[in-house]
Formats: C-alpha cells, sequence, structure tokens
C-alpha cells in the first residue's frame, strides 16, 4: 500500500507524531525530579518511589510484548488515536491521585498505553514516507525525545514550583487532548499493513 502526502500534509503529519513522543516521554521523564515531593506527599520509601517510577517501564515493556501480537490487525490511525486518548486519560488520573495506590495504577495505566506509542510511530513513518526521506523524517520524530528532556523537564519544574506537583500532568493531559484532535486530521488511514 502506497500513500502520497503532499510536503505540506507529510510535515504536519511527522508534527503529530513528534508531539504524541514528547509529550509520552515527558510523562516518563518527569517523575524523578518529582521524587523529594511525592514521597513527603504520600510518605513513601526510596524503594516504594523507585518502584512507582520502574512501573511506567514494566508496564511499557509488557504492553509492547502484547501488542506485537495484535497491532497489525488494525488500522494505524484507530490504534494510534485511541492508545493516546488512553495515555492522555491516565495523565489525567495521574494529576487527581490523592494517594500513592492510585497513582501506582494511574503510572502502570500510562506506561501500558504510552509504551507503544512511539513504536507505533514509528511504523507510521516507515509506512508513509518514502524510503529516501525516510531518515530525516525519524530524525524529526526522534527530536522530541530531546526536546522533552532539554525544555520539557525544566518547564513541568517550574509549573510544580508555581503550582503543584499535579499541574505537570493536567498540563500533559491538555497537550494529549490538542495533540489527538489535531491527528484525526493529519494522521493517514493505513489499513492492510
Amino acid at each position: 500500500m502506497t500513500i502520497h502526502l503532499t510536503p505540506q500534509r507529510e510535515r504536519w503529519l511527522l508534527l503529530t507524531l513528534a508531539s504524541i513522543q514528547f509529550t509520552s516521554v515527558l510523562d516518563f521523564m518527569i517523575m524523578m525530579p518529582l521524587g523529594p515531593q511525592l514521597t513527603q506527599l504520600f510518605g513513601i520509601s526510596a524503594g516504594e518511589f523507585g518502584f512507582l517510577v520502574s512501573a511506567y517501564t514494566f508496564s511499557a515493556g509488557l504492553s509492547g510484548l502484547l501488542a506485537s501480537t495484535y497491532i497489525d490487525r488494525f488500522d494505524r490511525k484507530r490504534m494510534m488515536l485511541t492508545l493516546y486518548s488512553l495515555f492522555g486519560v491516565a495523565a489525567l488520573v495521574c494529576s487527581m491521585a490523592p494517594s500513592f495506590s492510585l497513582l501506582m495504577t494511574a503510572r502502570v495505566a500510562s506506561g501500558f498505553f504510552g509504551g507503544v506509542l512511539m513504536a507505533l510511530s514509528q511504523t507510521i513513518v516507515a509506512e508513509v514516507i518514502p524510503f529516501e526521506r525516510r531518515g530525516r523524517a525519524m530524525g524529526v520524530v526522534m527530536t522530541s525525545f530531546s526536546v522533552a528532556t532539554v525544555a520539557g523537564v525544566p518547564l513541568a519544574l517550574f509549573l510544580v514550583s508555581h503550582l503543584n506537583w499535579h499541574a505537570p500532568f493536567v498540563a500533559i493531559a491538555i497537550m494529549v487532548t490538542f495533540v489527538a484532535v489535531g491527528a484525526t486530521q493529519t494522521l493517514p488511514s493505513l489499513k492492510g499493513h
């Protein structure tokens, strides 16, 4: 299956995929700097906080393994929008978590839904972008990882210091909402892989 995108539509697609990566990476990375506040707030040990941080990674790994058994049966656009929307809901639940156990559950959900997003983004690039531009396209999408680290985490910490620990998760949920709405327009339907 070959899909031909105009240069402008291709740029919007790459911006959308990069934004999806940005929010998922930021959601993962923001936990470490929140350590002192969360351990004090919930009265947890450093070990329990470490488990809270690693819950996302373990859950993402599990979802990746499970997704490999069924993901090719579905339209890539539908799969991306579904997983990304559920990821946004999980971020919103993180922001409202009143207890350690609910925050842990929300982090597991974030990892489960967010864990497949990076692989799905790369698959969409590989299926849509012509071979001669694919390396550049992958570079654009993967740049979001660095942007999340260099700009996203300090911005999230700014929100924490001026508001509270809930603010970065609310901001992520809001970004996910806007990006998901845009993705309905920019992601092509990809069936029959």
